[in-house]
């Protein structure tokens, strides 16, 4: 009988740690600087869609050089869509739409 309540105790720790694994821990989006001649000075992000929201920059610790990535945390919340623009080296600027932050999606810049 207690081997038998030691299972179930440990099959339901099982399914409560697969519950929880799967479940994003934060807001998270990678920026992607696939050209190879500028670096990305600066990075913004507004929520998709939405015209009255304003830009809010992202404080750089570095630039995101040609050909790397950049990981970027922006804490918790219930909104997942948002837009990403930046600012390279050359004042060039682009933006990717629809960034799903709560997946941790990467936006591509070329």
């Amino acid at each position: 009988m207690l081997k038998l309540i030691k299972v179930g105790v440990a099959a339901s720790l099982l399914v409560a740690g697969m519950a929880t694994a799967g479940m994003p821990s934060g807001r998270n989006f990678t920026v992607k600087n696939t050209n190879s001649k500028v670096s990305i000075q600066r990075v913004w992000y507004a929520r998709a869609g939405e015209e009255g929201d304003p830009w809010h920059e992202v404080m750089l610790d570095y630039a995101v050089k040609p050909g790397t990535t950049s990981n970027f945390t922006m804490g918790t919340g219930d909104i997942c869509l948002y837009d990403i623009k930046v600012q390279f080296s050359d004042a060039y600027v682009q933006q990717r739409d629809n960034i799903n932050v709560c997946r941790g999606d990467t936006a591509v810049f070329t």
